[in-house]
């Protein structure tokens, strides 16, 4: 029988659930509950409108002209080596789905959860606007 040996040591690590590599044309990133509709609101300021904190973080990453963007989705507990914590909390999931995406929906992922809340970390690196992240879901 095949056993994992970073398991069979104790040793836990985060399952890559997919990574998506794109330019940004805005310089922002949605991390949401999938069945909502693709927004990209901006108020009069021309910032983008504040999304609902329970269904969705907002992040701003590096601009398309100065350089590519890649999010890891990971499932798993383990914090991630070398990253800051950029935000820690429960999203919901109307039926389960989390969708990272790019302010056109372009460029998205979507990853299944279970429905309802649940709790979501993402990391980034520690500079003013990133060009990596990761965002962290709990094992089913």
């Amino acid at each position: 029988m095949f056993r994992d040996p970073w398991i069979a040591l104790g040793v836990t690590v985060n399952e890559k659930l997919a990574a998506l590599q794109f330019a940004a044309s805005s310089g922002v990133v949605f991390v949401e509950d999938a069945d909502r509709p693709l927004s990209a609101e901006v108020n009069l300021s021309g910032e983008l409108a504040e999304p609902d904190p329970t269904r969705s973080v907002t992040i701003k990453v590096a601009h398309a002209i100065d350089d590519l963007v890649l999010i890891e989705a990971q499932e798993g507990e383990k914090e991630p080596d070398g990253l800051s914590k950029f935000f820690d909390g429960p999203l919901v999931f109307e039926h389960g789905r989390l969708r990272v995406r790019d302010v056109t929906g372009d460029n998205l992922v979507t990853i299944g959860l279970s429905p309802g809340p649940s709790r979501v970390r993402i990391y980034s690196e520690a500079v003013e606007v990133p060009k990596f992240l990761i965002v962290l879901v709990p094992p089913l």
